[in-house]
């Protein structure tokens, strides 16, 4: 039986990060890398063109999906640096094809993807968080599009990790 981690699960777990004091917060990230070591070496070596604040974002998204998982999601398996760099070939082949096609087919694409995406609620709160700007940040703060897309292909890479890695 599949686990399909639900909105109200992300949210909760979300709303629980930010209350996190940095001990805390290490906690968590030294539990992932004892768990999926590839994983979290995968988050913390972002494009070397992302700024801080950038690379800050991805690795905090990054943290909440797998806090998501951990707690909400079915039990994975150790995930190989082979396996996630396969994962990510396949996935700048589809946001490649997605380059070619006109607005209106790369979303009924999206839309195609999550009916069909196993976890299709991480994947959209993947997608909300990259695409909602947020008017309160400060402007050294704020997110490019360049790199919006490249968080975009690298979380969904990670979450595609994990998904691969459920023991059934």
């Amino acid at each position: 039986m599949i686990t399909i981690i639900q909105p109200e699960q992300i949210e909760e777990v979300w709303k629980s990060m930010i209350m996190l004091d940095e001990q805390e917060s290490m906690s968590i990230v030294d539990k992932l890398e004892e768990e999926q070591p590839a994983l979290l070496e995968y988050l913390m070596t972002p494009p070397e063109e992302f700024t801080e604040p950038e690379a800050e974002n991805l690795m905090y998204a990054g943290i909440v999906v797998w806090r998501t998982f951990d707690k909400y999601g079915p039990k994975l398996r150790v995930i190989t640096e082979d396996e996630i760099y396969e994962i990510e070939d396949a996935n700048i082949e589809v946001m490649e094809k997605l380059e070619g096609e006109s607005a209106g087919d790369g979303i009924a694409m999206i839309e195609r993807m999550l009916d069909s995406y196993p976890q299709p609620h991480v994947l959209a709160s993947i997608a909300e968080i990259l695409l909602v700007e947020d008017e309160e940040l400060d402007p050294e703060e704020d997110i490019s599009d360049q790199a919006r897309g490249t968080m975009m292909l690298i979380l969904k890479t990670f979450l595609d990790a994990m998904i691969k890695a459920e023991i059934q």
